[in-house]
C-alpha cells in the first residue's frame, strides 16, 4: 500500500513538472513571436552557433533574424532563474547588410564530412579507403559567410528545434538577394 501511494505521488509530481515545462516553452514562444512582431522581422530562427563567429561562443544559442530593412541580425538569449524561460537582448550581437553575404547554404553532416574526406585522403593517402565511415547522421546546419569590416567570416549554425526552418531562413535571404539585384540593375539601367 506504502509503495502506490509513493508511484502516484511521483507520478503526480511527474506531470505537474511536465506541465509546467510546456507552460515555460509555450512563454517562451509568445516573447520570441512578440519580440519578432516587434522588431519587424521577416523571418527569425532560434540557432545553436557552432563555430566561426568571432563575438559567439561555440554552443551558444542565439536568434538570427533577417529584418525589413534587409539586414541579418543576431541576437543573444539570456536564461533566468526559471526552468527554460529565455530572454532576448535587445541589441544584437551583429547587424549584417544583406549584401554583404556572400555565401548562405544548408548542408548535412554527411555533406560536411565528405569535404573533409579529401583532406583525410591527403593526409593518409590510400589508407584513407581502408578506413570505416562514420555512421550516416542527418543534422542539417547553415553555412553562412560574410564580409565584416573587410574581414570575411565563415560560420556554421545548428538549428535547435527542427530542419525546415533552416529552409526559410534560406528563402528570405534567396528572395532579398533577388530584390536587392533588382533595384541594383534598375539603377544602372536608368
Amino acid at each position: 500500500m506504502e509503495s502506490i501511494i509513493i508511484i502516484l505521488v511521483f507520478m503526480i509530481l511527474g506531470i505537474y513538472f511536465y506541465k509546467l515545462y510546456k507552460s515555460e516553452i509555450k512563454k517562451n514562444q509568445e516573447k520570441i513571436k512578440q519580440f519578432a512582431n516587434t522588431e519587424k522581422l521577416l523571418d527569425y530562427q532560434e540557432l545553436i552557433h557552432i563555430a566561426g563567429h568571432p563575438y559567439i561562443n561555440a554552443n551558444e544559442k542565439i536568434i538570427l533574424s533577417i529584418n525589413n530593412k534587409n539586414f541579418l541580425c543576431f541576437y543573444k538569449i539570456r536564461n533566468s532563474e526559471l526552468i527554460s524561460y529565455k530572454e532576448i537582448e535587445k541589441l544584437p550581437i551583429s547587424k549584417i547588410p544583406i549584401n554583404q553575404i556572400t555565401r548562405y547554404e544548408l548542408k548535412t553532416e554527411s555533406e560536411i564530412q565528405k569535404d573533409v574526406t579529401l583532406t583525410r585522403l591527403l593526409a593518409l593517402g590510400i589508407f584513407a579507403f581502408g578506413l570505416k565511415k562514420k555512421t550516416e547522421i542527418n543534422n542539417t546546419y547553415l553555412i553562412l559567410s560574410y564580409v565584416q569590416n573587410n574581414v570575411p567570416i565563415d560560420c556554421i549554425f545548428k538549428n535547435a528545434f527542427n530542419n525546415q526552418q533552416l529552409g526559410n531562413i534560406i528563402s528570405t535571404l534567396n528572395r532579398l538577394k533577388i530584390e536587392q539585384n533588382n533595384i541594383e540593375n534598375n539603377y544602372k539601367t536608368v
